[in-house]
Formats: C-alpha cells, sequence, structure tokens
C-alpha cells in the first residue's frame, strides 16, 4: 500500500479574511507522467483557495497552502503568474507572503484593481501540480470603524455538532485574539497633531484624549475630524486640564479658567468633541494627572475610563470600569524616550498573560513643542508595526475594546431561564454603551438565535451575538 504525507496549511491571524470570500478550491493541473522504477508516479494533490483576502499594510505569512505527495517524497514550492513578483514564496514550506507591505491606495498588481493573480505549484522532483490563486487586498479598517478585526484561524471550524445536551455558551477573549492592545494619547499635543501622519499611516485605530482649550494650534480640529473618519476613538479629557480640587477651591491662581466642576469639565468637552468634531458620541475618558477626584463626574458620563496606575486588564474580570491601568514600558526613558525595544518587551508581556494593555503617550519628538514626557515617534511607530506582526493582538481603540471587555462580563454574568426547551439569556446594556457592539462566542451545539432569527456560524470558529439585542436563545 502507498503511504502519503499530508502537508497541512495555515493561515495566520489579521492577513486573510478566512476563506470567507472563496469561491471555492481552484482547478489544480498535473505535469506529464516520469517513470521511476518502471511505475508512473502519483502526481501531488494540491489544495489552494480560488481567493484569498488580506488586509492592506501587511507582510506576514497569509497562506500555506496543502499538498500530499507520495510516501518517501519531499514537497517543493514556487509560483508563477502576472503578480508573482510582487510575493514571496518558501520552497520548503508554500508559506506566501507579500514582499512589499500592499496599500490599497497603490494598488501594485497588473492591472491596478487591488486583485492580485498567480499560480501556485509544488513538486515532488517527478511531478508537479499547478492552480491559481487570487489575492484580494482589503482597506485595514474594512469593517469599519466599530468592527471586529479577524482573529486567528489556523484551518476551517467545523460547527460544533454537540451531544451533552447543555449550551456550554463561552465567549471569546478578546474577539478571538490572545490579548488586545490600545494607544492613547493625551492633552492633544502639537506634537502628536505634527506626527499625526505618521501615525494614520499605521492603519490601526487609537484613542486621542483631547483638551479643547488647546484648539489654538494649528490643525486641531481637522486632525481630530481626520481620525474620527480614519476609525479612531476621541476620547475626553476634560477642557482645561486642571486637578479636579482646584476647579472649587475659589483660588483664582490655580485653575482660572476652570468651569467650576468636575462634570462642568467634562461635558463642555463632550460637547465640544460632538459638534466640533462630528463623533457621534463620547464613551471614555481619561483623569487628568490621573487625579481620581473625577471619577464620581466620570462614572455617570461614560462607559470606562482610564487612569494612571501600572497594570493590564484581564479578560472578562471585574477590574474598575472607571480606573483603567498603563502598561509598563521595562527600563529608565532617555531625553527622547524609550528604545522600541522596551515596547515591545511589554507587547510579548501582554501576549503571554493574555490581557489588555493600554499605553499612554504625551510628547512625541522630535519637536518644538516638548509638553514633557517624550516618546519618539519612530519609537512608537515601530512598536505599531510590531505589535502587528504577531498576529494575535488585537489593537483598536478604547472604546471598542472596552465594548468587548464589558459586554463579556454582561453576558457571563447572565443567568440563563429555560422554559419549553429554550434557554435563554438577557442583560441590560448599561448607559453610555454605544451601539453596534457584537461578542463572539461558542456553545457545544445546538442553535443559538436572536429575536427569532438563527446566528450563522462563522469557519473561523465562532458565532456573532449582538449586544443591541439585549438576549440571546439556544435550542437543543
Amino acid at each position: 500500500m502507498n503511504r502519503k504525507r499530508t502537508l497541512r496549511f495555515v493561515i495566520p491571524a489579521l492577513s486573510v479574511a478566512f476563506l470567507e470570500a472563496c469561491s471555492g478550491g481552484s482547478k489544480a493541473t498535473n505535469s506529464p507522467d516520469v517513470q521511476a522504477a518502471g511505475k508512473p508516479s502519483a502526481a501531488p494533490v494540491l489544495s489552494v483557495p480560488a481567493t484569498v483576502n488580506v488586509y492592506e499594510g501587511l507582510t506576514a505569512t497569509f497562506l500555506m497552502p496543502s499538498a500530499t505527495v507520495g510516501a518517501g517524497r519531499s514537497a517543493s514550492w514556487s509560483m508563477s503568474g502576472l503578480d508573482a513578483a510582487r510575493f514571496q514564496i518558501d520552497p520548503a514550506t508554500g508559506a506566501l507572503s507579500f514582499r512589499q507591505a500592499p496599500d490599497t491606495a497603490k494598488p501594485a498588481d497588473a492591472d491596478a484593481h487591488n486583485d492580485y493573480d498567480i499560480v501556485v505549484q509544488v513538486s515532488d522532483g517527478q511531478r508537479s501540480t499547478q492552480a491559481p490563486l487570487k489575492v484580494q487586498v482589503l482597506a485595514w479598517n474594512d469593517g469599519g470603524a466599530a468592527g471586529l478585526p479577524l482573529p486567528l484561524a489556523a484551518r476551517e471550524v467545523a460547527r460544533p455538532a454537540g451531544t451533552t445536551g447543555q449550551p456550554g455558551l463561552r465567549v471569546l477573549d478578546w474577539a478571538g485574539f490572545k490579548a488586545a492592545m490600545s494607544y492613547t494619547f493625551d492633552d492633544s499635543q502639537p506634537s502628536q497633531i505634527d506626527h499625526y501622519p505618521e501615525l494614520k499611516a499605521q492603519r490601526v485605530r487609537v484613542t486621542y484624549y483631547i483638551n479643547p482649550v488647546a484648539n489654538w494650534y494649528p490643525n486641531f480640529d481637522a486632525t481630530w475630524k481626520d481620525a474620527v473618519a480614519q476609525g479612531s476613538e476621541i476620547g475626553n479629557h476634560t477642557t482645561h486640564h486642571c486637578r479636579a480640587a482646584e476647579l472649587t477651591d475659589n483660588d483664582p491662581n490655580t485653575c482660572p479658567q476652570g468651569l467650576g466642576s468636575a462634570g462642568a469639565e467634562f461635558d463642555d468637552t463632550s460637547d465640544y468633541i460632538r459638534t466640533k468634531i462630528g463623533q457621534s458620541g463620547v464613551w471614555t475618558s481619561a483623569y487628568p494627572f490621573g487625579d481620581m477626584d473625577y471619577k464620581p463626574a466620570a462614572t455617570s458620563r461614560f462607559m470606562v475610563a482610564r487612569g494612571v496606575w501600572p497594570g493590564m486588564v484581564a479578560p472578562g474580570t471585574g477590574s474598575d470600569l472607571m480606573n483603567l491601568p498603563l502598561a509598563q514600558v521595562p527600563g529608565a526613558a532617555t531625553a527622547d524616550g524609550h528604545p522600541v525595544s522596551a515596547f515591545n518587551t511589554a507587547v510579548d508581556t501582554a501576549l503571554g498573560q493574555g490581557k489588555w494593555m493600554i499605553y499612554l503617550f504625551h510628547t512625541l519628538v522630535p519637536t518644538t513643542q516638548n509638553w514633557g514626557g517624550a516618546e519618539s515617534i519612530a519609537a512608537v511607530t515601530g512598536n505599531m508595526a510590531y505589535a502587528k506582526s504577531s498576529g494575535t493582538m488585537w489593537i483598536d481603540s478604547v472604546v471598542n475594546i472596552g465594548a468587548y471587555w464589558r459586554g463579556q462580563q454582561l453576558l457571563q454574568a447572565a443567568t440563563p431561564a429555560t422554559l419549553g426547551g429554550v434557554t435563554t439569556w438577557t442583560w441590560t446594556l448599561p448607559p453610555n454603551f454605544p451601539s453596534g457592539r457584537k461578542l463572539r462566542v461558542v456553545v457545544n451545539g445546538g442553535t443559538l438565535t436572536q429575536n427569532g432569527t438563527p446566528l450563522s456560524w462563522n469557519a473561523r470558529g465562532y458565532y456573532e451575538v449582538s449586544l443591541d439585542a439585549q438576549s440571546l436563545s439556544w435550542t437543543q
């Protein structure tokens, strides 16, 4: 009997919209027979999807195709086609990646449509098989400002059949990623505006905590409007950045322009963000100086608030919603801040612990407006690139990750009720919770429904649940 070896394919996270856009496998063609020891050889069996979707801005491996070759033979991979020069393929594993990060604004494929055509070929040294592959490049923010990114999907996951008679409902931590991270920038500083093009070029959603009193600087409103258009969040850092006690101490020397209360400072800034910047809502805040005297006012106005104490947030836990911690960067900073290696080490720590890390940045250098706490823009953008390259880190704004984290708590805390063979979970969204948010869940078989409509199983391994529905039902 002829024993065979199978090489499985792997599609790394953040690179591929996992076969969702596939139109079926490609039609493979074989080379003529080659005689070996007087017997015709069996051609390799090649499995390649017809189409694979890849996000722009990434050079990570996006596909490792599958091939079955005869016993005692090894697969050797190569490629050809109109756009083959834009890719590289590992001859031993078949791992495919872009040579340079694709950019949807500057398509480099032959017809300039952001769909690259190549032919994948595998040989066992005697015969070869090949199949066409179309690589469709998607905009990095394809899911919209509130869309969940695609998690790691090593292979297609079958819908659970279930035999226990119990739902076994479980929420995927961090939307299916290993960990999560948010970049936050405080004080709406001139250096952040000056370096905004470099931050924007990284194609990640971040949170800018602004003080409208700083709107004297050129391009203040224009920068934050563009950030919102790109999917980032504008958060509330109060209008005048005073300590809360200074707002009510009747001392004209401490905060002469202060609005009289913490609530008034928050409300004035939220109004500015809605009317001047055009963001539909304001869901998160950061305390000036980390001043916890702002907490009572924040609690009634925001979904979550960020403090300045050191730490990270575990998934689904009861960490203080109104005092989220900051990730610590190892080592002492120089005049130009920390090296990118220190930030990268912090990312590795978060991935190892499976937690949500939040960075805080103030001044970005080089700049002529150093307001303190300087960090190099090269180190910040270099760390963004490093975090993306892991393929297992969810990088997003505080409102997006915070809504998922908070939503997971709500569903996990819901007590299911069973009636007539239907198990139902209900929850109530808290005030100041953004609309249109989802959770990714799994169950031990059966059918999940919301508002009477069955949920579709995603081949990456989950159902997506609408938090707005505030109810989820399961039947065996």
